[in-house]
Formats: structure tokens, sequence, C-alpha cells
């Protein structure tokens, strides 16, 4: 597998520069927040447990529409691969950027994902016959879990656009980029005191309906522990959501609709301590 070295090895030394730094200071004195454009309380829980990671293994698999391989995120870069082949190839490979979380449309021309690049994490598009890679969202914010419809016309997306918090996007994408984004579940405050948690609902994980009118998601209305419980909206009838599951969700439940829509496959600890499928 061809595995990009190069990037892997310049982190090894920006980590190292890091200790190297504190070892002399004894302190990280001065030291500025990780992505203060989010405004939720205890940054080291949602940056590790929800934000992209680097990883050094395959994360954020999606199948290409013959369902013989894969493209997925790995070392900063997104990847293609045919399933049993022992070669990858790299599809991305920004200076100074990382890039997370592809999802591909479904008639395989393009991948959408989310790149960061020191600053901000946007949303971006990859023409996969070209290689041409096209900056989707412009605003400075916290753009994650991006996921196209089954008919290619819509996006959904995860931002802090608006008010630093974590809220579900739609927008139509064509070939000039977006149009129309908009927030879709507005923002709620609720009456149950919360710890982990800020005082507003949050809406994350998108997954559309094979018919591409409707959203499942992890919405936390009400709810005092946990990331939420699993919801769906109608996306041109924003008021016309429902409850489908009270669970104590954590960070990485990730529900995904089955393509007939009768079935939920999604993460749950249901009292155990590790994750169960």
């Amino acid at each position: 597998m061809r595995v990009g070295g190069a990037r892997m090895g310049m982190i090894a030394c920006a980590i190292a520069l890091s200790l190297a730094s504190l070892a002399a200071t004894g302190t990280p004195a001065g030291r500025q927040p990780v992505l203060d454009q989010v405004a939720l309380p205890h940054s080291y829980y949602w940056r590790e447990l929800y934000l992209p990671q680097l990883t050094t293994g395959p994360s954020s698999a999606s199948f290409l529409p013959d369902g013989e391989s894969l493209v997925y995120s790995m070392g900063g870069s997104v990847w293609r691969q045919r399933i049993g082949d022992d070669d990858a190839i790299e599809l991305t490979h920004a200076e100074g950027a990382y890039d997370y979380q592809p999802d591909v449309a479904r008639d395989g021309r393009s991948v959408v994902f989310t790149r960061y690049d020191g600053k901000a994490m946007e949303l971006w598009r990859l023409d996969l016959a070209s290689g041409r890679a096209q900056a989707l969202t412009h605003g400075g914010a916290v753009n994650v879990e991006p996921r196209l419809s089954p008919d290619g016309r819509r996006i959904a997306w995860v931002s802090t656009q608006g008010t630093g918090r974590f809220n579900l996007f739609v927008a139509d994408i064509g070939d000039n980029g977006l149009r129309n984004a908009r927030s879709l579940l507005g923002e709620r405050t609720t009456p149950q005191d919360r710890y982990y948690y800020a005082a507003q609902d949050h809406a994350i994980h998108p997954s559309w309906s094979p018919d591409g009118r409707a959203l499942l998601y992890v919405g936390n209305p009400d709810v005092a522990w946990g990331t939420g419980d699993l919801w769906t909206v109608a996306v041109d009838a924003p008021a016309q959501r429902r409850k489908l599951l009270s669970e104590e969700t954590s960070w990485n439940a990730r529900p995904e609709l089955a393509p007939d829509g009768n079935r939920v496959l999604f993460a749950s600890y249901h009292g155990r301590q590790t994750h169960q499928l």
C-alpha cells in the first residue's frame, strides 16, 4: 500500500518540537485554544470524540457504486482501494492540510470531504475523473460530516456557522458549488441542566433516507446526558420531526439508514464499556 511517508514524518517532527518546547518551559505558556470558533464546553471532549482525527489506518470508508471499491481517509489524505487488493491510490494530498470523512456520490463521479487547514474545517469536492478539487464552503467555521443525497442534488452536513455549535445544514449542490445553504433545524435552548454539553441543542450525524426527502440524525432536545436520541426530519418541512429511538448515545453513534430505509445501523454502548453495532 502506498502511504504518504513524508506526511507522517512531518507530523512526527511537529510533535517532537512541541514536546521539546514543553520540556524547556515546563508549561504551555500562551497556548491558544484549538478551533476557537466552536463555542462548547470541555473542548477535550468534543474535539477528541467527535471531530475527525488523523489516523495511520483507514477511517470513514465509503463505497463506490460498483460495491467493489472503497474511498476512505488515512494519514490526512483521501484514498481509493479495490477490496482484496494490496495497493491503494492516494486521491488528495494538499500541502499543509488534512482531509477526512469522504462521501462518494451515487453516480461515482465525485467525492465530498472535510479539509482541515490548521484554522478551519471546510467542505471540498473532488472530481474523480480529472482529480480537480473544489472548495464548497468558505466561512471559516467547522464543517464536518458531509453527506450527499441519493440523487446527488443536495448535501447535508454539520456546521458551527453562525452559532459556534454543531447544527445540521443543507444546501443544493451543482457544478458551481453550493446554493441555498441553510441551517435546517435552527437553534433551541433546553431547560435541562447539562455539564458536558451546551445549553443549546445540537444535531449531528446526518444520514439520508433512500428517497432523499428526510434525514436521520442524532439530536439532544431536553437530554441531559449523552449526545442525544435518534431523530428523523423532513428536509422540506423541518417542523415535521420525530424521535425514532431514545438512546444515551456518545459522540460516535453515527446512525446509518439501510438502502431499503427499513433498518438503522448505529454504534452504542448499551451498558458495555466498548462500542457495539
